[in-house]
């Protein structure tokens, strides 16, 4: 069996089966890993989706309601902006540096300068509940039961992508974005649809929410969602798209490029529902 060693890449190889003539490639096993095309296909498309929304968090839908039973709803929405900030694997509140974020830099992003008591008031309900947690140091951590960035094999989180919840925070009131936050719970695997059943494999079984359905899981009233909903976008483009089918109330849809489960690229439907805008 004869190799050659491949130029680009120090380290790997080509070879053929004596038995089958058929080529191989080779590498070092600490410093290299084989995928499929196929696979290589999938992620670079993946990588060609995600685009500028690559840095995002997790939220595990299985918990949330212990944080929504507890915060208010505009202390939802600083708390879905906080979680942008969490480091890899600890949850520890960082800056654009890396740095541990301090009082002042999470006042600053909150736009809570002028309403400390608002930023005490929220950021002691968070203590309380150990929603975010503070060490001995005065560092600032928000507990990865609920939000956390890293690799996981857990099926139940959404993904929030960074980028984009912080210029949603820029445009929306944080009421509004906490609305957002109460819906995190009902987004299913395959479609981003709200719907009461988000685990439910099969597609044809989906039960929708409508308008009443979904004020309803979410505690809220019927007219503030209806009021509130429409207005609530980011870059000309909404976060949740309702979508009327004729004889029907209206179904309700996340846009992916702010929240999305799948590990799948999004249907041409679904980016096409909301125009890729926003991404």
């Amino acid at each position: 069996m004869s190799t050659a060693e491949h130029i680009a890449f120090t380290g790997t190889g080509s070879a053929y089966d004596p038995e089958t003539g058929e080529a191989l490639v080779y590498g070092r096993a600490d410093t290299h890993k084989v995928v499929s095309i196929a696979q290589y296909d999938s992620h670079s498309k993946r990588q060609d989706f995600i685009g500028r929304q690559a840095e995002f968090t997790f939220a595990d839908m299985h918990e949330l309601h212990e944080i929504i039973d507890v915060l208010t709803t505009a202390q939802c929405g600083y708390l879905l902006l906080l979680q942008c900030y969490v480091d890899f694997d600890n949850g520890k509140l960082v800056n654009a540096k890396g740095d541990a974020m301090k009082t002042a830099e999470i006042l600053e992003v909150l736009r809570l300068k002028r309403k400390r008591q608002t930023f005490y008031d929220f950021m002691g309900k968070c203590e309380e509940n150990s929603i975010i947690t503070r060490d001995d140091d005065g560092v600032y951590y928000v507990n990865p039961r609920y939000h956390f960035r890293g690799a996981t094999n857990n099926r139940s989180v959404v993904r929030t992508y960074s980028t984009m919840i912080k210029r949603s925070y820029r445009e929306n009131k944080a009421a509004d974005l906490g609305l957002i936050y109460r819906m995190l719970q009902f987004v299913h695997f395959e479609s981003n649809a709200l719907c009461a059943n988000p685990f439910e494999r099969d597609a044809r079984c989906i039960r929708w929410f409508n308008v009443k359905q979904l004020a309803e899981a979410i505690g809220v009233h019927e007219k503030t969602l209806s009021k509130r909903l429409p207005a609530i976008n980011v870059g000309g483009v909404p976060i949740v798209a309702r979508v009327k089918v004729q004889g029907e109330a209206g179904k309700f849809v996340f846009n992916p490029f702010v929240f999305y489960r799948s590990t799948k690229e999004p249907s041409a439907l679904l980016i096409a529902m909301f125009n890729g805008e926003a991404a």
